[in-house]
């Protein structure tokens, strides 16, 4: 899932549309950059030692789609295991806001 994407479902479920823009802005960059760095945890917990330098040095080249394969030819279920975070990481937003709601 790209992080377009990432974003707009993420405004749609924690119903922030009432937002203007650049407070929604503001809210998704961090939300966004916490959900990849869950994700990124996530998958590197499931890489070994080797793998992870040579993670290290694909990250280091910047080339995305190199990684992006590389993740998936290395990491069993990647795809779930990206989604599972993605969907807890969004279930722990929706308690957090109707808990503020209801402050």
């Amino acid at each position: 899932m790209d992080q377009t994407q990432l974003q707009r479902d993420i405004v749609k479920e924690l119903g922030l549309e009432e937002l203007n823009e650049d407070t929604q802005k503001k809210i998704l960059t961090k939300m966004t950059a916490s959900v990849l760095k869950r994700i990124t945890i996530n998958i590197l917990e499931k890489l070994s030692e080797q793998e992870l330098d040579e993670f290290e040095k694909l990250q280091q080249a910047g080339n995305a789609e190199a990684i992006d394969n590389f993740l998936r030819s290395k990491v069993e279920n990647y795809e779930q295991l990206v989604q599972d975070t993605i969907v807890q990481f969004k279930k722990e937003m929706k308690d957090t806001i109707q808990t503020l709601k209801n402050s």
